[in-house]
């Protein structure tokens, strides 16, 4: 889903800041980019105040490469803090390195409790504030839920909508222990019951999930699930995926979860696709599919990439024509 916000001054750009997250930041340092080729949106954790200067280096590279890779122009920095020491220390560390590289810094803003405050970026500069700003009630918040954009209240609640459940986890533990293992035949029948399920409202059956999770972690089987996702159709199948997530014993756990967050990347919403590769990451840490997809988070990769090697692919099949020029 694309959505555009025109900004005004900082109250508009703290109000951006949820909408294209997904949900309200605490304890963060945000980046909002402009001019790019194509425009994306970053979230780290803040270091503790005493290892900021430890961190910098780290922070410069996770922030400054896809800003260089993707051409961005221009970048506000949020941090959402309450100490102003930590948001002058990071402003300090990461403004000369930015505009060194012909990346200008419109802004840095510090955010607490409802109040923003601007951080001297430059020496000579002076800070000010506070001021009030409310994300809210702001007409950024009433356009998102117009455009069917839901906002959380914080991460956390970003990440328990792909939580375990326990007793429903459980439950479905002894379901998919008790399937014998899927055939081939078998495989392409449970694609077609994830296609239904993403043209349905209702959430899957209990059996069906069971023998659906019992055959994701065959590798033909998950990857003909991610051949069926397209960009039009992605948040249907993310709807599917995530109930499946929430309901996966811990063997099932990486596929499903590395599902979600492909899922999740084709709709736009890295937010929720970190979120996901946590629990991936959380019973698999080397899991392909899930690492291949960080680094597709991490470098701001766009979801029309995977479309492109889909066409690639296609084209290059037996039989197909490839044009040039």
């Amino acid at each position: 889903m694309t959505t555009t916000l025109t900004a005004q001054g900082p109250e508009d750009l703290l109000a951006a800041v949820p909408v294209v997250l997904g949900f309200r930041p605490a304890h963060s340092l945000v980046m909002l980019t402009f001019g790019a080729r194509r425009t994306f949106h970053a979230r780290v954790d803040l270091p503790p105040p005493a290892e900021v200067d430890v961190e910098l280096p780290a922070l410069r590279e996770a922030l400054l490469s896809p800003c260089l890779a993707h051409g961005v122009e221009r970048v506000v920095l949020v941090v959402y803090a309450d100490d102003p020491a930590v948001a002058a220390a990071l402003a300090g560390g990461l403004v000369p390195a930015f505009e060194a590289r012909g990346v200008g810094v419109l802004a840095v803003l510090r955010a607490h409790e409802g109040w923003w405050w601007r951080v001297p970026a430059r020496p000579g500069e002076s800070a000010s504030g506070p001021a009030p700003y409310d994300d809210e009630s702001h007409p950024f918040a009433a356009h998102a839920v117009f455009a069917g954009r839901v906002t959380h209240a914080s991460r956390e609640a970003l990440r328990l909508t792909v939580a375990a459940v326990p007793e429903h986890r459980d439950r479905m533990a002894r379901l998919v222990a008790g399937r014998p293992d899927p055939s081939p035949a078998d495989l392409d029948g449970l694609l077609g019951v994830v296609r239904r399920w993403a043209h349905a409202p209702a959430d899957p059956e209990d059996e069906g999930a069971a023998a659906v999770l019992r055959a994701v972690t065959r590798v033909e089987f998950r990857d003909a699930a991610l051949g069926a996702v397209t960009r039009g159709g992605a948040a249907e199948h993310l709807r599917v995926w995530s109930h499946l997530l929430r309901t996966a014993p811990d063997a099932q756990v990486p596929d499903v979860a590395a599902l979600v967050a492909f899922c999740a990347w084709q709709t736009g919403d890295g937010a929720l696709a970190w979120c996901a590769l946590d629990r991936c990451f959380a019973v698999d840490e080397d899991h392909v599919l899930g690492t291949c997809l960080a680094e597709c988070l991490t470098r701001a990769v766009p979801p029309s990439a995977w479309e492109e090697v889909v066409d690639d692919e296609r084209r290059s099949e037996p039989g197909s024509t490839r044009e040039s020029g």
